[in-house]
């Protein structure tokens, strides 16, 4: 009996520690919106004329029945800290990135939970996101930037995260780069609770990105349920490619709308995971699966064709620089190639790949490195007076990966297939 009411009590602490920490998805991103408003009296006139160049892009495409090329997004991560548990650690970034790349590509498994009222809407935007390679000044990086602060909450209004004299930490070239930066927490005049938000395109450069708390980033490490899938930068990040929110922001009626036309009209958000139908507007239901709602990341699946449309006529428009940036690899920037050099040889019966270079000098440091197509750095070594070496790859899935030799200025790249 005693063991009976302990287990009993110690539920009811759970409960009520679970209730206590639990919240509904809290996007800052529209109130962001507001302030750049009241600051720049000239963005609402950037924005009105962005979204003519939108739907015009849109028509465009249409008719001429164009087929869509695969934009790659170099991401730089900002990582501010004030505890050791907040420094997220490279797998949790890296978690992200996957996590940006399924839901931006339709690799997503939860796809089937999309009700086939709404399944022929579901598209596959062909965005791929991958680690920045190289940083502004043209040095070689993983993508993350790590920074200790004093600070547990970062101001929404004055973009304090992204700001070095404000215990954040400066944006990198912003026509270059995704900027992401994760913070301890974030607030409003003092509210606190607020998941993630984006600036839309078409306001300061300087402050051009995505901020997210630590709480609600990426899939491992110090994500948290019900928003420990990656869906909260799936979200922003769909706001910073110009999305609204799927009931377009006008609360308790039906009279908003998010300027996407295959998108039901919608009275209000939705939360949790509801039921479909979820009935508003006189709909067949509402799209509440979509990533512009505010349900749990479980219950996100989709973007739309229409949503497609509009974040690709960005891509080709306002933030066109960042896709021929060249940060991703195999385009990066001011590279050196050694050309035939560097011959590669893929063992599979020995779940090895043999890498070589001829009549270069061993007697310096040789860097190898081996990633996957998002940047995530795998295997690497550090070689001096040998002119080969071996990777083991018998841990590794199948796949395409990118090998990496660097020596000096020298620079080799190389995809590589891994069968076993």
């Amino acid at each position: 009996m005693k063991t009976r009411i302990s287990t009993i009590l110690l539920s009811l602490m759970l409960m009520v520690t679970m209730s206590a920490t639990a919240q509904h998805r809290n996007c800052g991103a529209m109130n962001h919106y507001q302030i750049m408003l009241q600051n720049d009296p000239e963005m609402a006139q950037r924005m009105a004329q962005q979204e003519i160049e939108i739907q015009q892009w849109i028509e465009n495409r249409v008719q001429s029945k164009t087929e869509d090329e695969v934009i790659r997004i170099p991401v730089v991560v900002h990582v501010l800290y004030k505890t050791n548990i907040q420094n997220i650690s490279d797998a949790q970034v890296y978690s992200q990135i996957e996590a940006l790349n399924r839901d931006y590509n339709k690799l997503n498994a939860d796809t089937v939970n999309v009700p086939s009222i709404y399944k022929n809407l579901v598209a596959k935007v062909g965005i791929e996101f991958c680690m920045a390679q190289q940083d502004p000044d043209g040095n070689w990086t993983n993508g993350i930037t790590r920074t200790s602060t004093n600070k547990s909450t970062f101001e929404l209004g004055s973009d304090q995260a992204k700001y070095n004299n404000t215990g954040g930490h400066d944006a990198w070239d912003a026509t270059k780069y995704f900027n992401v930066w994760v913070v301890p927490g974030i607030s409003e005049s003092g509210m606190t609770g607020i998941l993630g938000y984006a600036q839309f395109p078409g306001g300061n450069l300087a402050t051009d990105g995505v901020v997210i708390d630590y709480h609600y980033f990426g899939t491992t490490g110090t994500a948290t349920y019900p928003y420990d899938e990656g869906r909260t930068l799936t979200h922003e990040t769909g706001h910073w490619l110009n999305l609204y929110h799927i009931w377009g922001d006008d609360y308790g009626s039906c009279s908003g709308s998010d300027n996407v036309s295959d998108t039901p009209n919608q009275g209000d958000e939705n939360y949790d995971c509801p039921n479909h139908p979820q009935v508003s507007c006189s709909n067949n239901g509402d799209l509440f699966m979509n990533y512009m709602d505010y349900t749990s990341d479980i219950c996100m699946a989709m973007f739309t064709e229409g949503q497609k449309a509009r974040m690709l006529a960005v891509m080709n428009g306002t933030r066109a620089s960042i896709k021929n940036s060249g940060r991703c690899l195999p385009n990066a920037l001011s590279l050196v190639k050694t050309q035939n050099q560097i011959k590669i040889f893929p063992n599979p019966a020995a779940h090895q790949i043999q890498v070589e270079w001829l009549q270069l000098n061993t007697s310096s440091s040789i860097e190898i490195q081996l990633s996957d197509l998002s940047g995530r750095l795998l295997i690497s070594q550090s070689l001096r007076n040998q002119s080969q070496t071996q990777l083991d790859v018998s841990r590794l899935a199948q796949g395409m990966y990118l090998i990496t030799w660097k020596q000096g200025a020298q620079v080799h790249h190389e995809k590589v297939l891994i069968q076993h």
